[in-house]
This record gives structure tokens, C-alpha cells and sequence, in this order.
């Protein structure tokens, strides 16, 4: 009888030693999916948001069409305007670019190492890659700032800078993950000359817009 106990014992203990085991492994190796669905995120946003400034070069924007400087006849900046349709414009313009590119990208999968799913960092690396589907795009949202900084002697140099804020979700087996990451890129650089008001406020939000699936 005792005997028959201390195998019942030792078949409970492997037998708990095996589910801690298996469910070890198994939230392990979401974990390192989810590492690798990051590093292709990193990878494929900078491309995104430089596919989305493309849009500047190809329908050919000039500081001219964004921002109009007023001056006195000292030469004082009076009053700077901004277009805003063309500004707005020009952001929703660039977050469908960026969330169409990411899409597509992201659409391809992300390759995963077989050895990833042993839940063992230590070979995660290893092994034929497996593409899997573990991303979607949530919201690209870029928004346009305008910074004013002293660049010399009754000189004042105006800075049109693209934000670009892309979300996405990545879905394993046990949870989801939400990842953002902001790119900003300098879009448009002018020196002007003249005295600028002090009203104008550094940095400033001019424009912006949001796509979501």
C-alpha cells in the first residue's frame, strides 16, 4: 500500500512538473513573439514615415503654401499665417500614406524563429522562420508643430516639424499588446528676418489628423 502511494506521489509530482512546464513555455514564448513583433514594428515605422513625407516632394509643397508672413514697413514681422485647409490637408495626406504603408507591410507577417516557441531565450533565434500574423494597425495620427527659435541678430528661424504617432496592436495566443511609436521629421526650415511677436508661442500644434481602420 505504501508503496502505491509513493507512486502516486512521484506520478502527481511529474505530472505537476510537467504543466508548470508547459504553461512556462507556452506564456514564454508569447513573450518572445511579441519581442519580435516589436523589432519589426522599429524596423518598418521609419519607412512609413518617411514614405508619408514623400507626399511633400511629390505634390511639390513650399513654406509659401503652408505659412504667409506679414511685415510692416520696418520690416517687423506683423503678423504670420497659417493655411489651415492646406495644413490639415497635408497631415490627413500623409497619415493615410503612412497608415496604407505600415498596412501592407505589417499585412506580410512577422517572421518568427521555430526556436522562439521553446520559450527559451536562448534559442529563440535559431531554426527556420515561421511567418505569423500577429499585428494590426490601430492609428496612424500625424500632427504639424510650428517652433520659432533665435537664430541672430533680428533673425528668427521657423521650424515646420511632422509628428507621426503609429499604434498598433499585437494579438498573441494569451493577450493583446498595444505598441506606439512617434517619429518627428524636420519637414520645412526658413530663416526670416525682422523682428517676430512674442505672442508667437513655441511649439504649437497647426494641424493634425488621425486615420483608423
Amino acid at each position: 500500500m505504501k508503496k502505491k502511494k509513493k507512486r502516486f506521489f512521484k506520478f502527481l509530482c511529474f505530472l505537476a512538473t510537467f504543466v508548470i512546464t508547459v504553461v512556462s513555455v507556452y506564456f514564454s514564448s508569447d513573450r518572445i513573439v511579441v519581442s519580435f513583433a516589436e523589432k519589426t514594428f522599429d524596423s518598418i515605422i521609419s519607412s512609413a514615415s518617411y514614405h508619408a513625407v514623400d507626399i511633400i516632394v511629390e505634390d511639390k509643397y513650399n513654406y509659401s503654401d503652408l505659412i504667409d508672413i506679414k511685415t510692416d514697413s520696418e520690416g517687423n514681422v506683423g503678423m504670420i499665417i497659417t493655411d489651415s485647409y492646406a495644413v490639415n490637408k497635408l497631415a490627413t495626406t500623409a497619415a493615410t500614406k503612412a497608415y496604407d504603408y505600415l498596412s501592407a507591410e505589417i499585412g506580410k507577417g512577422v517572421e518568427v524563429p521555430v526556436g522562439a516557441f521553446t520559450g527559451i531565450r536562448l534559442i529563440s533565434g535559431f531554426g527556420a522562420k515561421v511567418r505569423m500574423k500577429v499585428i494590426s494597425v490601430a492609428s496612424v495620427k500625424c500632427d504639424f508643430i510650428s517652433e520659432f527659435a533665435q537664430a541672430g541678430i533680428n533673425q528668427t528661424r521657423h521650424s515646420l516639424y511632422l509628428n507621426i504617432n503609429c499604434v498598433v496592436n499585437v494579438v498573441t495566443k494569451t493577450k493583446t499588446e498595444t505598441i506606439n511609436n512617434k517619429i518627428t521629421i524636420l519637414v520645412f526650415d526658413n530663416l526670416i528676418v525682422g523682428k517676430v511677436p512674442k505672442v508667437a508661442v513655441t511649439p504649437i500644434t497647426i494641424g493634425k489628423s488621425e486615420i483608423k481602420p
